[in-house]
């Protein structure tokens, strides 16, 4: 009888296991699998850091669909904040998408529930605020579940797994993946998200983990393990759950920045000043301070910012179309400009021997002054008439002639893909000299 052979192990190439290097990362373990990635824990063998890598599954065909990771990387690359799981370098490698993040030490699924209530609270208000910029960008996350919120060391929380999240342009969008079961808002279940569907899940998670059980369908109230929530917090919060778990969306808050406001409002008085502390803290080391401190030092002598934003109270210039943090057109300088008279139709400052307004393309000026202004610099000038120009004009205020070489201005080290003129997108969400959206 002869010796049966052993069949050798084929390598398959698709195939993931622990050691095999992608790229610069060397693969130490498999964190887990999620709807269309698995997540793995990874060693960068340059920058001598472990990561986690998140991978497309293998479809139905042996091949890895990168269609929707894609997706993730070019949203999530333009939501820059603190409780948003920063990118650290996308890539393709061996035909497909690898995303590295930051490595957490681990996900809120894995803390037992209840949780302690200032615990809780901690993190689901780093939760909205995080959230509350995605809503102010006019992105719906979908998928807030405890398995997408990450922990770290310093008791930092970030949101991550963007993978089914979308724009929203009007007040409704459909949605072919329907999030996870069990943190699914009604609406959305029925392929109808909205920011309040976000709200929902993140209501359902403060209530799980105040209580130990998580409401199901149909959400009527109050729900299972409600006299533990009576015990635990005051009546302020129990309010401010009944609305957020309200089965009507309009009845909800309308966003993440308005739940984030009202639960600061609802915190029981004991944990008060715990909280306190931390807004004080917070205040101290305000990110968005930060940021705009930063983008002043380096574009103030560029762009004259000598206004703020009656909105979101960003610097602005009254070369601006409109303001490019926040898209508001409610900004005029009858009041606010440096220049010694206005123009009646777009309301910003002109100098009075100008005989057209070099912002709007309005009618000219009836008597302009036969002396130039002193002190005045100009930084181009006009191809037609050869009359100065400042930086960012549209048009010519001497001949009226629409300026037509796009303004690319030091220190500004992008260029708008539509009008050519220069902008910085890690600051601003909207081109302020054409309008267009730049996160859309």
């Amino acid at each position: 009888m002869s010796k049966a052979r052993k069949t050798p192990s084929i390598h398959k190439p698709g195939r993931l296991v622990a050691g095999r290097q992608l790229g610069k990362y060397r693969l130490q373990g498999r964190l887990g699998i999620g709807g269309s990635c698995e997540v793995w824990r990874a060693k960068d063998t340059v920058e001598g850091i472990k990561v986690a890598l998140k991978i497309p599954l293998v479809g139905l065909r042996g091949e890895r669909d990168s269609d929707q990771l894609v997706r993730e990387v070019r949203l999530v690359a333009k939501l820059r904040h603190p409780h948003i799981m920063p990118i650290k370098n996308a890539d393709i490698i061996d035909g497909h998408a690898v995303l590295a993040t930051e490595l957490s030490v681990g996900v809120l699924e894995e803390r037992s529930r209840p949780m302690s209530v200032q615990r809780i609270l901690a993190i689901v208000l780093q939760v909205l605020d995080g959230l509350a910029y995605a809503h102010r960008h006019r992105v719906a996350h979908c998928d807030v579940t405890p398995n997408n919120i990450f922990l770290f060391p310093d008791g930092r929380v970030a949101l991550g797994d963007f993978g089914i999240s979308l724009k929203i342009k009007g007040r409704m969008v459909t949605v072919d993946d329907f999030g996870t079961p069990g943190y699914v808002a009604p609406e959305q279940a029925y392929g109808r998200p909205t920011y309040q569907s976000d709200c929902f899940a993140v209501a359902l998670i403060l209530y799980e983990y105040l209580t130990g059980v998580l409401p199901r369908w149909p959400f009527s109230w109050p729900p299972r393990g409600y006299r533990r929530l009576q015990q635990r917090t005051n009546l302020a919060l129990q309010m401010f759950l009944k609305r957020a778990l309200a089965i009507d969306p309009q009845r909800r808050f309308a966003n993440a920045d308005d739940m984030r406001m009202a639960l600061i409002e609802a915190i029981p008085k004991r944990l008060h000043p715990t909280f306190s502390t931390q807004r004080r803290e917070r205040r101290r080391l305000d990110w968005r301070k930060a940021r705009r401190r930063a983008f002043v030092n380096r574009y103030e002598r560029a762009l004259g910012l000598a206004h703020h934003c009656v909105d979101c109270g960003e610097p602005i210039a009254e070369s601006m179309a409109l303001c490019p943090w926040c898209g508001s057109r409610r900004n005029d300088y009858d009041s606010t400009t440096r220049l010694e008279h206005v123009c009646p139709r777009c309301h910003k400052g002109v100098l009075p021997e100008w005989r057209f307004c070099p912002w709007c393309y309005g009618p000219g000026f009836a008597s302009p002054a036969s002396t130039q202004t002193r002190g005045v610099r100009y930084h181009s000038r006009c191809s037609h008439c050869r009359g100065g120009l400042m930086r960012f004009m549209r048009y010519c205020p001497w001949c009226r002639r629409k300026v037509r070489k796009p303004w690319q201005v030091r220190p500004f080290r992008e260029v708008c893909g539509r009008c050519g003129w220069s902008l910085d997108s890690e600051f601003w969400t909207y081109c302020p000299w054409c309008e267009q959206c730049l996160v859309c």
